[in-house]
């Protein structure tokens, strides 16, 4: 699985254009990508806007 700090330019523009938390972690399964247990806090927690704005 890739990590979110391995995210290409399409894959964060995919996720900038997420709508949801929802939309982000099915975003992140079907691009195989792997979320620590902080990001998955962040997206859970509704700050998950925050994870994209930073470095990983």
């Amino acid at each position: 699985m890739a990590k979110f700090s391995d995210l290409s330019t399409e894959q964060m523009e995919k996720a900038r254009e997420c709508k949801s938390s929802e939309d982000l972690i099915a975003l992140a399964k079907a691009e195989g990508i792997e979320l620590t247990d902080e990001q998955l806090a962040s997206v859970a927690g509704g700050t998950w806007y925050n994870c994209m704005n930073e470095t990983w």
